[in-house]
C-alpha cells in the first residue's frame, strides 16, 4: 500500500524528532547529574547503574543510538532510505511505547503538574501520531 505525501512528512517528522533528542541526550552527557535531577531521577538511575557512574554515560550514550535507529526506521517507512528489516515490527512497537509513554505521562501531569513533564510527555504522543502512517507499510 503507497503512503500519501502527508503520511511521508509525518514520518519524516517523526524522524527528525528522534534524531534531535537523540542529540539532546548526547548533550545531556555534559551535565548529567543536573538532567537526572531535574527530571527526579538521579536516584533510581544511581540504583540501575549499581553506584557506577560510567554506566550513567553509557546508558546515556545507548538511548542516544536506539532513538536515532528509530528515527532510521521511520525514513525507511517513509521510503526514504532502503527498506530496514522487521520495519513493520519496529514501527508498532515505537507507536505502543510511545503512546503508554505518553498515557502515564499525562496521568502524572493530572496527579503532579509540571512543564517538565508535560513536555515529556506531549513529545512521545506527537512522535507515536507521526509514526502512525508508517504501519501502512
Amino acid at each position: 500500500m503507497m503512503i500519501t505525501k502527508t503520511e511521508k512528512l509525518l514520518l519524516r517528522i517523526g524522524a527528525n524528532l528522534h534524531f534531535a533528542v537523540a542529540v539532546g541526550h548526547l548533550a545531556c552527557l555534559f551535565f548529567l547529574e543536573y538532567a537526572f535531577r531535574a527530571y527526579g531521577i538521579e536516584d533510581v538511575m544511581m540504583q540501575l547503574c549499581g553506584g557506577h557512574v560510567s554506566m550513567l554515560y553509557a546508558f546515556t550514550v545507548m538511548l542516544a543510538v536506539g532513538f536515532a535507529i528509530a528515527g532510521l526506521y521511520a525514513l525507511s517507512a517513509a521510503g526514504d532510505i532502503r527498506r530496514l528489516p522487521l520495519l513493520r515490527l519496529v514501527i508498532w512497537l515505537v507507536v505502543v511505547v510511545y503512546f503508554l509513554r505518553a498515557v502515564i505521562g499525562a496521568y502524572a501531569v493530572c496527579v503532579d503538574f509540571s512543564w517538565l513533564q508535560f513536555n515529556s510527555s506531549l513529545v512521545p504522543a506527537i512522535i507515536a501520531c507521526c509514526y502512525l502512517p508508517g504501519l501502512k507499510r
